[in-house]
């Protein structure tokens, strides 16, 4: 087992104002922020989330600016006696829970935080999202948005148009597709159906027509465009999608990039995963058992990807048009 490396991903996202198109915010004094949470009881720092219970903690002994958020499960789970082969429920100590962390690191510029899931189970961006709402934040409420390379996110404002989208989803770990949050047509369609065959892998492609069809100018144009509108809706889910679990293979698909030195539109593919500023790091096993991740490694291979591509962070986080 030495030396056996497992694969995770560090998401960047950005903090912007959940109202007025969710414009990006001057720097935030996130410091003060954690310094509150570290200094604050713990009835205080949970959060009700459905039926969840998320909970935020500073570890004192790490100075970087860093939060745990753990969500409360309530589980009791097993554990085996190697010296006589029974299993029985883990004991625990009076007054602790079992949890699921995802660590969060906010970076120095930007208002962006790198996080890392501990697991399958661990708070995903919804859940971040619900906690620092109901904590509360000086600057008013806020959304994550993932933060994609500069360039790539001005081609994606100039869409205009959408001809074909193909979603390929793998079968997914047992808590995974139907953990996670849908807010669209398409992402309700995709989680429902991948709830009820969990263990089936799933491609969904939808296509507006070619010419010589029998769809006329006008309807092609008309398809197109509400096509648009579903795959804008969804990508707020994909972006909660996109974990370790590996259940989002490719999202591809034809677009018309708006022009104006053109008359008229034409498609070019798109991959709507590659433009997210993500790094791979790798876990040792001995810190990671398939699911939880030792916190101080977590924080420490946040910042790590961070300083690896903090240039493109850096020019991410200076194109002004964001919506």
């Amino acid at each position: 087992m030495a030396g056996t490396m497992r694969k995770r991903t560090v998401f960047f996202f950005e903090v912007v104002e959940a109202k007025n198109h969710q414009p990006r915010m001057e720097p935030q004094d996130w410091r003060g922020f954690l310094d509150r949470i570290s200094a604050a009881q713990p009835d205080e720092r949970i959060v009700q989330s459905g039926e969840d219970r998320l909970i935020g903690a500073v570890d004192a002994a790490t100075s970087e600016d860093h939060l745990l958020l753990a969500k409360i499960t309530g589980e009791v789970p097993h554990q085996l006696d190697h010296s006589n082969g029974t299993i029985e429920a883990l004991r625990l100590a009076a007054g602790t829970d079992v949890v699921h962390v995802t660590t969060l690191c906010f970076l120095p510029y930007g208002n962006i935080i790198g996080t890392l899931h501990g697991g399958f189970s661990a708070p995903r961006v919804s859940a971040i999202t619900k906690w620092l709402n109901g904590v509360g934040l000086p600057w008013g409420e806020v959304v994550l948005k993932p933060v994609i390379h500069a360039r790539a996110r001005e081609k994606l404002n100039r869409i205009e148009a959408v001809s074909e989208l193909t979603v390929q989803l793998e079968g997914a770990p047992a808590d995974s597709v139907g953990a996670l949050n849908a807010q669209s047509e398409l992402g309700h369609s995709l989680r429902n159906f991948g709830q009820r065959h969990p263990d089936t892998a799933i491609t969904l492609s939808l296509r507006v027509p070619r010419r010589g069809g029998r769809l006329s100018r006008v309807r092609r144009n008309r398809a197109a465009t509400q096509l648009r509108s579903d795959v804008l809706q969804f990508i707020p889910d994909l972006d909660e999608w996109m974990d370790e679990s590996g259940v989002v293979r490719s999202v591809n698909g034809q677009v018309a990039i708006r022009d104006p030195h053109r008359q008229s539109l034409e498609y070019e593919p798109l991959d709507f995963l590659e433009h997210r500023i993500t790094a791979q790091c790798d876990v040792p096993v001995a810190f990671t058992d398939g699911r939880s991740v030792d916190l101080q490694f977590a924080v420490n291979a946040v910042f790590g990807a961070a300083r690896t591509h903090a240039q493109e962070l850096q020019e991410a986080c200076q194109y002004r048009p964001l919506a």
